[in-house]
């Protein structure tokens, strides 16, 4: 069992707070932040140990995990085990889905906006504020994945 300080408890439960908020598991969520703050790849031993979850659990939720790219499996030589670790591109890779779900919303606005009455003045008004700022979020995020390469390389300075 590795020993988990208050800070790092605090954290754990924290991440799972803040998956459920997001849609996810609680469970789900207190695994990514043990397996951030892991030195080194986890078996389903360990993460149900160190949690204090069934084996059932930890393995049900790691499958999950694994399902949308949160976690990734290592192979470790000599350990006959699978072992887990978080999957930090999954978060760079997430920007992208989001562009590609607000275009999707906005693409669905399209259409009704194109069948919708004209006399129906709170719908359009309602369609064309949500369009509005769909537009506004597309066009902001167009080149994300370019400046965060420029953020990483130091050419862009926090405020």
């Amino acid at each position: 069992m590795v020993a988990i300080n208050i800070e790092e408890s605090k954290f754990i439960e924290d991440m799972g707070l803040l998956m459920e908020k997001s849609g996810g598991s609680r469970t789900l969520g207190r695994i990514f932040g043990y397996l951030l703050l892991a030195d080194s790849p986890r078996t389903l031993d360990q993460i149900a140990k160190d949690l204090l979850f069934s084996k059932a659990t930890a393995s049900l939720t790691v499958r999950q995990g694994l399902v949308i790219y949160l976690f990734e499996k290592v192979i470790i030589p000599g350990n006959r085990k699978d072992c887990y670790q978080a999957n930090i591109q999954t978060w760079i890779g997430s920007m992208s889905d989001q562009i590609n779900m607000i275009t999707a919303w906005n693409k669905v606005i399209d259409q009704c906006l194109g069948f919708l009455p004209a006399d129906n003045k709170a719908a359009q008004e309602n369609l064309r504020e949500m369009k509005d700022y769909f537009n506004f979020m597309i066009w902001y995020l167009s080149d994300i994945e370019e400046q965060y390469e420029r953020w990483k390389k130091g050419e862009i300075q926090e405020n």
